[in-house]
Parts: C-alpha cells; structure tokens; sequence
C-alpha cells in the first residue's frame, strides 16, 4: 500500500468512530432526557392520619449541557374532584423535589409522610427541569385512599 492509500484509510476508519452510532441508531450525545413516573408505595403512617408514601421516578434518558437535568421530582394536585385542572404541572401543583443526581435505568425513590388533607384523590406524576430552564414530563397517574 501506498502513502496516500494508507492516509485515506486511517482518515475513513476515524471519520467511521466520529460518527458512530448508538444501538437506537442516534448520534451519540444526541439524546434528550426522558423520565417516567413509577407507581407510589403507601402504608397507613403511625404519625399523621395520613400515609408514609414513596414516590418513584426513573430517568430512561439522560441529556448533557443545556438539556441536562437541573432538578427533579413529583408534581401532584390533590381533591382533583374539586378542581377543573387535573394535570400537574409547573405552575399548579405542589412539587416535591429528589435529592441527588438523576440515574440513568435506576428507579429513584423519595420518602415523604403526608395527610389525607395533603395527598388523596391526587393526580400526579414525574418531572425534571432542564438546565435550559424546560420542563419534562412522566405520565399521569392517581392516588386516592381506598
């Protein structure tokens, strides 16, 4: 092989690693965040009349620079009967914050003791706030006492 041939196949096999792809046959680094909302576990609290409630989220993306996670947690309105809108989201829900640095595939858990009067009949789900100041959203789901 020549010089030239030689130069030509060393820059194509780099140019091949530059632009390598990922198994969902993205650029890597191209990916935006995603979360979802896991299922609650509540059990009756001994302190409050109320629940010991674990709120759970996952991270099935993670982003980086701009579109990286700022903060993250559950957003929940509560006596949706009582309200026309239903769906938390920033601006109309309360919101409780996860400590610690977002996971990618690991279900991430926040522990919180509230009353009936606080958490029941309740719509809520995951979010993240993005550094680019966005917001994202797992799905909706309920939580009311049976």
């Amino acid at each position: 092989m020549n010089k030239k041939s030689c130069l030509a196949a060393i820059l194509a096999m780099t140019l091949l690693v530059a632009c390598k792809k990922d198994k969902n046959n993205e650029p890597s680094g191209s990916k935006e965040t995603k979360i979802s909302t896991i299922e609650l576990a509540s059990v009756a609290s001994a302190a409050v009349y109320g629940s010991d409630i674990t709120f759970k989220v996952k991270f099935d993306e993670l982003a980086v620079e701009d579109k990286a996670v700022d903060q993250y947690g559950i957003l929940f309105i509560a006596w949706i009967s009582d309200v026309s809108n239903k769906t938390p989201v920033n601006g109309n829900a309360t919101i409780i914050l996860f400590p610690g640095a977002p996971a990618k595939g690991t279900v991430i858990e926040k522990k919180e003791t509230l009353t009936y009067e606080q958490f029941n009949d309740a719509n809520y789900r995951a979010f993240a706030r993005l550094k680019d100041g966005t917001y994202i959203y797992g799905e909706v789901k309920y939580f009311g006492k049976s």
